[in-house]
């Protein structure tokens, strides 16, 4: 339940820390007036490529608190 409990703890620091950088990127980008996406289909590309390496750097920041801290 111990190893359960950490990566947990460490998945969900994960994803709240893609949040908040993908957040603060999205906001600096829009005061530089920068777009990424001309079409749905790119604003769809965009949002698979963060959701799929936000989950892959949350299950590593999971398996780190696992590491390290059991």
């Amino acid at each position: 339940m111990k190893k359960i409990t950490f990566f947990l703890i460490g998945t969900i620091t994960g994803f709240v820390l893609c949040f908040i950088a993908l957040y603060l990127s999205g906001i600096a980008l829009e005061y530089f007036s920068i777009r990424l996406y001309d079409s749905e289909s790119d604003q769809q590309r965009n949002f698979n490529i963060a959701l799929t390496l936000s989950t892959i750097l949350s299950l590593i920041s999971g398996l780190f608190f696992l590491k390290r801290f059991t």
